[in-house]
């Protein structure tokens, strides 16, 4: 299946799970909609080539970098001296070269641990604690739209 039929499942599937949920805020239905539809493509990350892999290696430096320079200049806009500077860059590379280590030399297989019940439920525990209750559970309907979708489903 395609990146694009995986992204509409996806936010069919968050959409309908927020709507049981009582959601009714227009708004906030697109912004779970978009969040399912993106977390559909979370159980591809294991495949180089896939949608949801290319957007993470760039969004994952956007965040590095995000979370480097908010940590040695918290939450105020600065200009950080040199010795802040070196501090920044030290945290990205660290940051950025976990991320591409752990993809070039621990990358699971394909539909791998990444298809199953397991890994839907940790992702659904980082949503939790990251963004709260209603994106973790429009990001669970996300991830798992991807498995049914793919009619690929294991506990372990």
């Amino acid at each position: 299946m395609n990146w694009r039929s995986h992204v509409l499942i996806g936010i069919i599937f968050a959409i309908i799970a927020v709507l049981i949920l009582g959601t009714r805020d227009t708004i906030t239905i697109i912004l779970f909609g978009a969040i399912g539809g993106l977390a559909a493509l979370v159980p591809d990350l294991d495949h180089d080539t896939s949608k949801g892999r290319q957007l993470l290696d760039m969004g994952f430096i956007g965040f590095s970098f995000l979370s480097a320079y908010g940590s040695k200049c918290g939450s105020v806009v600065c200009l950080p001296n040199l010795e802040q500077v070196s501090g920044i860059a030290t945290i990205f590379f660290a940051l950025v070269g976990v991320y591409f280590v752990f993809f070039k030399f621990f990358k699971p297989n394909h539909r791998g641990i990444t298809h199953t019940i397991l890994a839907t439920i940790v992702f659904g525990v980082l949503m939790y604690f990251f963004a709260g209750l209603g994106i973790a559970v429009a990001g669970i309907a996300g991830y798992f739209s991807h498995m049914v979708a793919d009619q690929h489903i294991k506990l372990i």
